[in-house]
């Protein structure tokens, strides 16, 4: 029997719901593995296939810490689904893939591609005719058709002729995780609407009508709102790079905001809350300390550097990285500031930083602001100590050391609040400052609330709020 996109359309469309068809999710990490959750949840046989033994082996034990773990423990013992390390083992059955590798920034600010190639180049003698190729790596634009140009170059396949190829961006929403240890059970909720996997609306491009309709076809098995069909595998690309550099340019707006308006003795949290009483025509965005993961930051400089390369000026999304990736030194700036109030210079304070991951409650530090902090101090020479709970399990990849809550704040100068964990709203503030040698906190995320603080004693400053 042909694979499924050699298949009549209809034969085809009928066996993705009836399930009658195996899939392999190529990078199970933080974007492949939700995604193969849901597919195996949904009732498709899933490989998971890696390069990291380390995180095969987590899976396949069902002992993964991400907030889809309680299902799939199950899905793991069922053999819904199942990782590995070899290509042959994963693509064997396989006749739809899915390609969910990291497609980090270079020094050059360019989209790195050599994930992609590298894919392409290992499942090259594997590729099988009517086989369909999804990728969901946010890329810049025509990288997915450029990236089919070099399989089709290594395998002789023709995609759109005897195997399909489609582009889904990916669309994911980091909900709390749960962490389990030896000595310690916890669980953190994120505050606001949690949109899981399966609630996120998504959009699909094909190389031809084919591959989108199937493609479209599949993501409505597990998707439970709507999956839009778009023109080109272009017009997807350009989709999520819009929606990121969207929020991108107005995070800046509001960073900037932040910086103007409280030198007028206003609040910034307070003037864009009463923004948004208006029904139309405002959609509030928050300053903050900066902007980390691996899409918003980085997609913006995908879009400058191709609109660069066509001779076009992109001003906007510059000024916006520019002012983004400057608020860690605004931070650092603030707290100069109230160290000199206090007699207090920053080259023999001792400073602790709350919060090293990128994104509240999640444990990724990928672009995270926390880590352009770190090396302004140590740069200085800066005495400092992080810690972040919810990225301990992970200290010993870093060149630094992860400090517990209980000693953190012991002698420190001051407290720079970095990313807004829930575990942190537990703190007990009246210890701190006593544990503390300069009680002065820098709140970059607005989380503590500043009449307790200046009650206990503590001098409180925070982004976009009045000195």
């Amino acid at each position: 029997m042909p694979k499924i996109f050699l298949q009549e359309q209809e034969l085809a469309i009928q066996r993705i719901k009836d399930k009658d068809v195996n899939v392999c999710v190529i990078g199970v990490g933080t974007i492949g593995l939700p995604l193969a959750t849901f597919l195996a949840k949904s009732g498709f046989n899933v490989m998971g296939l890696d390069i990291n033994q380390e995180r095969v082996d987590s899976i396949n034990q069902g002992n993964v810490i991400y907030e889809y773990s309680d299902i799939i423990t199950n899905l793991v013992k069922e053999k819904k689904l199942v990782a590995t390390t070899n290509i042959e083992e994963a693509l064997k059955e396989s006749e739809i893939i899915f390609v969910c590798v990291p497609t980090p920034l270079n020094h050059d600010n360019d989209m790195d591609e050599k994930n992609l190639l590298n894919v392409g180049e290992k499942i090259n003698k594997f590729l099988k005719e009517g086989m369909l190729l999804i990728f969901e790596s946010s890329v810049a634009i025509g990288t997915t058709l450029k990236i089919s140009e070099y399989i089709e170059k290594i395998s002789g396949f023709k995609f759109g002729k005897n195997i399909g190829l489609a582009y889904c961006p990916e669309r994911y929403n980091p909900t709390p995780n749960k962490k389990h240890s030896a000595d310690e059970q916890y669980s953190v909720h994120s505050s606001g609407i949690t949109f899981s996997l399966d609630k996120i609306n998504r959009v699909v491009g094909g190389i031809d009508e084919k591959s989108a309709v199937l493609t479209q076809c599949i993501y409505q098995q597990f998707i439970s709102t709507s999956v839009t069909k778009l023109s080109s595998i272009e017009s997807a690309e350009a989709t999520k790079l819009v929606e990121n550099i969207f929020r991108d340019v107005n995070i800046a707006l509001v960073n900037e905001f932040a910086q103007i308006l409280p030198k007028f003795n206003l609040d910034v949290f307070e003037i864009i809350d009463a923004a948004k009483t208006k029904p139309f025509g405002f959609l509030p965005h928050y300053p903050g300390a900066g902007v980390g993961g691996e899409c918003i930051p980085v997609d913006t400089w995908y879009l400058i550097n191709q609109a660069e390369k066509i001779g076009l000026n992109t001003e906007m999304m510059k000024i916006a990285r520019k002012i983004n990736d400057s608020m860690p030194e605004h931070m650092i700036e603030m707290l100069e500031v109230e160290l000199k109030k206090a007699n207090k210079d920053i080259q023999t304070a001792k400073i602790s930083i709350l919060g090293l991951c990128y994104k509240k409650n999640i444990p990724d530090i990928r672009q995270s602001p926390s880590l352009k902090i770190i090396s302004i101090l140590k740069k200085n020479n800066v005495d400092f100590v992080v810690c972040d709970p919810l990225y301990e399990h992970n200290s010993d990849k870093l060149d630094f050391p992860i400090s517990s809550i209980q000693n953190v704040f012991k002698d420190s100068d001051a407290v720079l609040l970095v990313t807004d964990h829930d575990i942190f709203s537990s703190l007990d503030m009246l210890q701190i400052k006593n544990d503390m040698r300069t009680p002065i906190i820098i709140d970059g995320r607005n989380f503590f609330n500043e009449h307790e603080l200046k009650n206990f004693g503590f001098v409180y400053c925070a982004i976009g709020k009045p000195q």
